[in-house]
């Protein structure tokens, strides 16, 4: 039997929403929407400072026949200040992704954790499957299907 798709929404925050995980969930119209600030950081080297900013964002879209569509999103952005040869330069990065995507990740350095307020060695890691499988179990659970390529 499948759950109705105002009632899945509605039960998603409560159902998917933990303590324990560093992301969460929330909707969006016809979406399930979880959202992972996964490194937010600023590392130190003996010539360069960064800070980094990385987001992962998972989409659920449910349609009105029982199916439902993905679509990852994430986003990286980095700023630096390097003082070499008697220089001191800045720089900026940004880049951003929207389609499909699998990733896992682990970063580690000296530095501070912006969102732990932790200074020293800081270390950042990122498994999508992580954030995808709870979701999508979920809405199995609920009597939904992914669509296929074509709906």
């Amino acid at each position: 039997m499948i759950v109705q798709k105002q009632q899945v929404l509605f039960d998603a925050p409560a159902a998917l929403n933990r303590a324990d995980q560093p992301w969460e969930i929330t909707v969006e119209g016809d979406s399930i929407v979880a959202r992972w600030k996964w490194m937010d950081a600023i590392f130190f080297a003996p010539e360069l400072v960064t800070e980094e900013i990385k987001n992962y964002t998972f989409t659920v879209t449910l349609g009105d026949n029982g199916k439902w569509k993905e679509l990852d999103r994430s986003s990286e952005k980095s700023k630096d200040v390097e003082f070499k040869g008697g220089a001191l330069s800045f720089g900026m990065s940004s880049s951003s992704f929207k389609g499909k995507k699998t990733q896992k990740s682990f970063s580690a350095g000296l530095g501070k954790d912006n969102q732990t307020g932790k200074v020293g060695v800081v270390a950042f890691k990122i498994d999508t499957e992580l954030v995808k499988k709870p979701v999508r179990d979920y809405l199995e659970h609920c009597g939904w299907k992914k669509a296929g390529l074509f709906g």
